[in-house]
This record gives C-alpha cells, sequence and structure tokens, in this order.
C-alpha cells in the first residue's frame, strides 16, 4: 500500500512505515532542514505546506502523520487540541483524509491528547465515515531505552468489523515484554550497539527537578528544548556529559548516519525528536496483518 506522510519530521513514521514494507509516495514538512533529511532518504514528492496540499479520492491507501503537539502538551502552551495555532492543525490533516479518502490513517501524539481532544478525533472521524481504534505505547517496550508514552490512532474507511482488532490487545501481557522492560529499567548497562554486545558502563541521570537528577537505566523523553534544557545526562568512562545528537537517532530508531550530508546545526539535529520508529514499524505490521484477514 502506497503512503503520504504529514508532519513528516525527518521521516520517523515513513521509515517506520517502509520497514514494513509499504511504499511512501509523497511526504509534507515545513521545516526547511527537516526536509533536507528527508530528501536524503526518500524518493517521493516532498511538500512544504500542509495549508496549500490537496489530494485526490483514491490516490493514497495509507495517511500518517504527529500534527503538533505544542498546544496539548503539558510541557507545552496547554490550549487544547482547537485552541491553538499549532495544534489545530488537526483540522488540515482531517481535511486530507476527507478529501482523500485513505484506506487507513493513522496519527501520533503525546499521551495529554487522551484528556485534550481525543474525543473531538474520535468525532470527527465519526463525521466523515471512519471507525477508529487507538491506543498508547511506550518506546522501551520496544527494545530502544527511552521512556516515550504515545497515543496512536488508526482510523479504518470502511469500518472495523466487530469481532476484529487492529491493535494488538491480547499481547500486552507478554511476560517477554515485562521481562525486558524490568531489565533496562534496573541495568546500567547499554552502548546503543546490537553488534558489540553490552559494553562499558553506561547509565542515564534523568531530571527530576531543576537541579536534581536520578540515575536509571532509561532515557528520559527526548525533546525539542533539550538543545537548551537538557533532560538527562550519561554517565560513561567514568565522567557525565550530555546525550549526543547520534545517540538521540539511536534512542528512536533511527540509523546512526541519518543526518550525514544534510548539513545540520548542531541546534538542528536537537531540534528533531520525531517518531520511535520501531514502535511505527510494529503498527504498520498490525495493519499489514489485519489487511490480509480481511480480505480472507
Amino acid at each position: 500500500m502506497n503512503v503520504l506522510g504529514l508532519f513528516s519530521g525527518i521521516g520517523g513514521f515513513e521509515l517506520g512505515l517502509q520497514r514494513a514494507g509499504f511504499d511512501i509516495e509523497k511526504l509534507c514538512e515545513i521545516e526547511p532542514h527537516c526536509r533536507r533529511v528527508l530528501f536524503k532518504h526518500f524518493n517521493g514528492v516532498i511538500y512544504d505546506d500542509i495549508k496549500t496540499l490537496n489530494v485526490y479520492e483514491g490516490e493514497f491507501d495509507i495517511m500518517c502523520g504527529g500534527f503538533p503537539c505544542q498546544d496539548i502538551s503539558i510541557a507545552g502552551k496547554n490550549k487544547g487540541l482547537l485552541g491553538g495555532e499549532k495544534s489545530s492543525l488537526w483540522r488540515e490533516y482531517l481535511r486530507l483524509i476527507s478529501e482523500g479518502k485513505p484506506k487507513y490513517a493513522i496519527i501520533e501524539n503525546v499521551s495529554g491528547l487522551l484528556g485534550r481532544g481525543l474525543e473531538i478525533i474520535l468525532q470527527d472521524f465519526a463525521k466523515i465515515g471512519y471507525d477508529t481504534t487507538y491506543t498508547t505505547y511506550d518506546t522501551k517496550y520496544f527494545g530502544l531505552p527511552q521512556r516515550r508514552r504515545r497515543v496512536y490512532i488508526v482510523a479504518v474507511r470502511d469500518g472495523i468489523p466487530s469481532g476484529s482488532e487492529i491493535f494488538d490487545f491480547n499481547g500486552r501481557d507478554n511476560p517477554d515484554h515485562k521481562r525486558k522492560v524490568e531489565h533496562l529499567d534496573k541495568s546500567r548497562e547499554w552502548n546503543f550497539t546490537k553488534e558489540q554486545g553490552v559494553g562499558n558502563p553506561f547509565a542515564f541521570f534523568t531530571r527530576q527537578r531543576s537541579d536534581q537528577f536520578a540515575e536509571t537505566g532509561l532515557s528520559g523523553t527526548l525533546a525539542k528544548r533539550d538543545y537548551k534544557s537538557f533532560t538527562d545526562l550519561v554517565f560513561q568512562f567514568g565522567r557525565l556529559r550530555r546525550v549526543t545528537p547520534e545517540e538521540r537517532l539511536l534512542l528512536q530508531g533511527y540509523p546512526q548516519d541519518w543526518f550525514d550530508g544534510c548539513d545540520l546545526t548542531n541546534q538542528q539535529k536537537f531540534s528533531c525528536n520525531g517518531m520511535s520508529v520501531p514502535v511505527v514499524e510494529y503498527i504498520g505490521g498490525l495493519i499489514d496483518e489485519y489487511e490480509k484477514k480481511i480480505q480472507l
């Protein structure tokens, strides 16, 4: 199935779906430095402004994107889904879904959406004839040592048959998941490179208050503001330092060289904190399995 990526950032949604076997045909991202990264990695057409983008019915099988969270996030302006300029761009996303009528639409946003606009989104989808299902996933359950709890919504144009599900809710009780997470929570050793195994002692010190950090085996949630006011310190080789841009990429599931050749400044690198790629890849796999089942 082919994909239109919206609010693409540096392509985390698109990379995850690409790894799940989907074709990325078009992307849309307004930040010039992010578009440089997208041009490097994707062959699809790249647009710069969702407000001027139009699609025709049936052009895409899937639309995906995480619209801006600044007005929803507890750490942001806290104005709600439609109360601020940024997060109200949801209406542009909805317009494109209504125009293009994709088979699936996938949305990601901060957990604050649960109390600051989720019901509006579900109602909006119902008005244009889509069934929806949603869940929350934390990146730490997907093999990456980062706490990152996010809401994921999947909308289905032709409806979700009774007794069917897309998200594998029963899998949440898998004891293997619990053991993996407990190991990461307690571990002080993590060197990001699977081929090298566990290497030098590596501990995160996550900010609790402005002047207090606590040791943990997991990174805190990566944020754009980390360039000026960092969330974590790292202990390695007997010294404390900040998390590097390359480590931030690995904490999100990107290749370490994702920014190579894109001429980004250090500030631009820190501002790129989009999707956790393995989470999106997993959701793409769930949609693929669901698609096969309903075709039987």
